[in-house]
Order: C-alpha cells, then sequence, then structure tokens
C-alpha cells in the first residue's frame, strides 16, 4: 500500500479491543498515515499495516516490541507514565499537528468504559477544529455533529442520536423511520436511539449543542 507524502488523512489505533479484524477491513484509508498508541501496534499488525509513528508510555507493548517495530523503521515517540493525556489523545494530537482533515480511529472501544468514553468525549476536541473524525468497530461507526451529518448506509440501519451537551436543540431527521422536527435532544431521555434509515442516506441537522451520531448493528 502506496504512502501519501502528506499526513491529510491518518489512521490511529488505540489499544482497546478488536475481535474480528476483517469486519474492519473496508474502513482502512489506503495510503494514510497511520499512528499507533502503545498496544494499537499489535491492531496495525493482525491488519496488514506499517505504523508511521508508535507513540505511548508502552505499559501495555512489551519493550521487545517496540525496538522490533523501531528496527522496521517505524517513528517511536516515548511518552511518560505520569501524564495529563492518554496515549490516545496525544496520538490525536500529533497527527493533527502533522495535518491531518480525516482521522479514523480504531480500537478506541472495549472492556474499560473510562477510556471508550473518554474517546467518545475527545472528538468534538478536534471537529471544532475542522477535521472529520470517525470511531469505528465491528459494530458501530461514531461521528459527532454540532450542526449537520449525512448518514450513508442501508435501509433498515439503526441509527441513535445522543447529546454530548445538556440539550441539543432544532433537531430536524430526513430520510428517518422516525423523523423528527425543530426537536431536542436532552441528557436523561432516549428519544433519538435506535431509528432506522428508510433509504441509503438520512440528513440529521442540529441548531445548538454537540450530538452523538451512532450507525449501528446488532
Amino acid at each position: 500500500m502506496e504512502r501519501s507524502a502528506n499526513w491529510d488523512n491518518v489512521m490511529i489505533l488505540a489499544n482497546g479491543h478488536i475481535h474480528d479484524y476483517e469486519a474492519l477491513s473496508p474502513w482502512l484509508m489506503p495510503g494514510a498515515r497511520v499512528i499507533c498508541a502503545d498496544g494499537g501496534a499489535r491492531h496495525a499488525e493482525r491488519l496488514g499495516l506499517q505504523p508511521d509513528l508508535l507513540l505511548g508510555d508502552f505499559d501495555s507493548l512489551p519493550e521487545e516490541e517496540v525496538a522490533r517495530w523501531q528496527e522496521r523503521g517505524v517513528e517511536v515517540r516515548r511518552l511518560p507514565r505520569e501524564k495529563d493525556q492518554t496515549d490516545t489523545h496525544l496520538a490525536m494530537d500529533v497527527a493533527v499537528e502533522r495535518g491531518a482533515r480525516e482521522i479514523l480511529l480504531l480500537g478506541a472501544t472495549g472492556e474499560r468504559l473510562d477510556h471508550t468514553w473518554a474517546n467518545v468525549l475527545l472528538l468534538p476536541r478536534y471537529v471544532e477544529q475542522g477535521v472529520q473524525v470517525r470511531l469505528v468497530n465491528e459494530s458501530n461507526v461514531l461521528t459527532v455533529t454540532r450542526d449537520s451529518e449525512v448518514v450513508r448506509g442501508r435501509p433498515g440501519d439503526f441509527v441513535s442520536l445522543l447529546p454530548l451537551t445538556p440539550e441539543v436543540t432544532g433537531v430536524t431527521l430526513r430520510g428517518f423511520k422516525y423523523p423528527l422536527q425543530n426537536a431536542t435532544l436532552r441528557w436523561g431521555e432516549s428519544l433519538g436511539v435506535s431509528n432506522e434509515l428508510l433509504g441509503h442516506e438520512g440528513d440529521v441537522q442540529l441548531r445548538h449543542g454537540w450530538l452523538a451520531v451512532i450507525k449501528a448493528r446488532d
């Protein structure tokens, strides 16, 4: 896979759980740069990816594996174990510093709910900077928006809309089984859960707040 000379498109592999690598293969971005956050390097190997950068405090990747990647020409950046940001957060920062306009985040979910939720809450920070970010696992594609989002898929695909701020106002949906017009989604309510696409595309509009848009399958 030939690499792009720039860092416009970046795949970041975190150290969460990936059980079905084949299910993720269609999401891989040909030619994209690859950053591995600590043990995410193992996912890269299973997916047949050569990292451009491996960073972390390496509490989840043995030193011999770090050395092996370094011998293969991978840039390695060591981080202190005591720090204010997670390895994934810092990997995202580096991607944006190097010019990323689109980021695919893999291995960002798993048994540690604190890490999963922290990774979700990171996304608005980068979308605000004009970066398109998708968090993908075997069953879900998650994006965040504060204005509009086009959801593409197949008729019957489940789509859930979850507020990341106490209220999300002016929510209007077109192309969904359960349309909304100028609705408000609030914390503590489940109005936006398990809608369905009617066709191959659904349009989400909102006026104020941050919304997580999740296309999910059982």
